[in-house]
């Protein structure tokens, strides 16, 4: 390789190619004001050693992102919700819970998944699901 020729183009990790640097870059303007900069050097400083076809698609990601992200940070109230759901277990959302009776401190019984911590108050009602326990 001759001294004049780089790594872009040529397929070689290294620098970010301009158009994946001008993409994160205008991917950050969506964000507050407070957070843009520091966000943006981020997304530049995880360009830097990969491949074209790494910065491609880390570049891809970082634009479908940025809303969330921007949501993240303006609102974040408004993503707990869906990131509880999301870190229930399959059966948990199927409404197949592992079931197990507690004594509450006022003398009484309820029941509680062990893998989510749903709680059910079942004192009226018959023997709880014991699917997969």
């Amino acid at each position: 390789m001759s001294a004049g020729l780089g790594s872009r183009g040529t397929g070689q990790a290294g620098q970010p190619a301009w158009w994946a640097s001008l993409a994160v870059r205008t991917a950050a303007l969506p964000l507050p004001s407070d957070d843009r900069w520091r966000y943006r050097q981020e997304f530049l400083a995880e360009l830097y050693g990969m491949t074209p076809a790494e910065q491609l698609h880390h570049t891809a990601g970082v634009v479908s992102r940025v809303w969330t992200l921007r949501v993240a940070l303006t609102e974040p109230e408004r993503l707990r919700g869906k990131e509880a759901e999301m870190a229930r277990t399959w059966r948990c959302r199927l409404r197949l819970h592992s079931w197990q009776r507690l004594h509450n401190p006022q003398g009484g019984w309820y029941y509680e998944c062990v893998k989510c911590g749903t709680q059910q108050d079942r004192s009226s009602m018959g023997p709880p699901n014991t699917i997969g326990a």
